[in-house]
């Protein structure tokens, strides 16, 4: 089986603002440590819709190479 780099799985996404669970599985981290950046500051949500927060893909990008 062929294994899909994050740019074929998520390249069509590079604008999209992204849920807390698919940041978190952007990210390759779980949902309580996605949780624990969002409280200490290292990522914050882009929008509030409702209850629900959206996170910018470019943020996203900017933590994920930090994370490296």
């Amino acid at each position: 089986m062929h294994s899909l780099s994050h740019e074929q799985l998520f390249g069509y996404l590079r604008n999209a603002p992204f849920s807390a669970e698919e940041a978190a599985e952007y990210l390759e981290i779980s949902m309580p440590t996605f949780r624990r950046y969002v409280q200490s500051g290292k990522i914050q949500a882009a929008d509030v819709i409702g209850e629900s927060q959206l996170f910018a893909s470019t943020d996203l990008r900017k933590l994920k190479q930090k994370l490296e």
